[in-house]
């Protein structure tokens, strides 16, 4: 009998060894982040969260462009921080967008309405942010902007593929913008009533309300808090040549508000320009390639 208690014993003393109790090996393999390697939960954080899937640039989120805006959801849980925004962000979890131009185009992204503080910039690959301007007025980066803590970018970029990063800590939408320019000029259009002066000339390359003519464009964006209004715009005076006007608005409509000939074979264009954030592009533009020269854009935009 005595045998026998000693049998038991000896059984009982290796099964608490081997099994889950509180034994120095418990920790063996854990790694600095907390968690133990080999874990299926390495790639996700603490709170067990899926793990953004555009955490990493070669897994970037593609941006449809065959619509001229698209809301697109962001979430950094589980992200690292892969490239240091221009703006002065460093060290920030990021997650990657994606996009292929075809034309030469302005493009918008904002995160007005996210639940924390926002970095929003461009990257013309997966190791270089874009630092310079691209046109007067633009923002390849922001870490604030409209008075906000949120992010809001434009860019005239040539056809080629570009990468959005968003740096940040919690959720976000992304509103994204685009809309085609042509070859020709390209300026910031000033609140208020103007009347900027130009010279078409070359060819051009903008598809929209039929002008085959080469083409100037003024662009501008709006905050969240502007209230919108009417806006005109007319090369009714000081043109010499016949135009075609578009106006673009991205966030609103994917058809642009187009004229051609209101006053004689001059052109005049009224919209109302809705309230809050998005792009504007007016268009002056041509019906014939041959068909150029000089005019006043007659504005007023809210």
């Amino acid at each position: 009998m005595d045998g026998i208690k000693r049998s038991l014993i000896v059984l009982w003393i290796a099964g608490c060894g081997a099994g889950g109790g509180s034994g120095a090996n418990d920790d063996a393999g854990a790694s600095n982040d907390g968690h133990a390697s080999g874990d299926a939960h390495d790639a996700s954080p603490i709170d067990g969260g899926p793990q953004a899937a555009n955490d990493r640039c070669a897994n970037a989120t593609t941006i449809n462009l065959a619509t001229m805006h698209s809301a697109l959801a962001a979430t950094m849980t589980g992200a690292h921080a892969d490239l240091s925004a221009p703006c002065g962000t460093t060290g920030v979890p990021d997650v990657f967008f994606k996009f292929t131009l075809t034309r030469r185009e302005l493009v918008y992204a904002d995160t007005f309405g996210a639940s924390s503080n926002t970095t929003l910039f461009l990257a013309t690959s997966c190791a270089v942010a874009l630092a310079g301007a691209t046109t007067p007025g633009d923002a390849v980066c922001s870490a604030g902007a409209c008075g906000t803590g949120q992010s809001q970018v434009t860019a005239l970029l040539d056809p080629a593929t570009y990468y959005l990063v968003l740096a940040g800590q919690g959720a976000a939408t992304i509103h994204f913008q685009h809309a085609e320019v042509g070859t020709g000029s390209v300026s910031h259009l000033a609140q208020g009533v103007s009347a900027p002066t130009g010279t078409t000339g070359g060819f051009g390359d903008l598809d929209v309300c039929d002008g085959a003519g080469p083409e100037n464009a003024y662009w501008w964006q709006t905050c969240p808090a502007d209230p919108g209004g009417a806006f005109t715009a007319s090369t009714c005076t000081g043109t010499n040549f016949d135009t075609i006007l578009s106006l673009q608005l991205p966030g609103s409509s994917p058809d642009p508000v187009c004229n051609d000939d209101v006053c004689s074979v001059q052109s005049s264009v009224s919209a109302s320009i809705p309230a809050g954030a998005g792009l504007f592009v007016i268009d002056v533009d041509s019906n014939f390639s041959t068909v150029h020269g000089n005019y006043t854009l007659s504005v007023s935009r809210p």
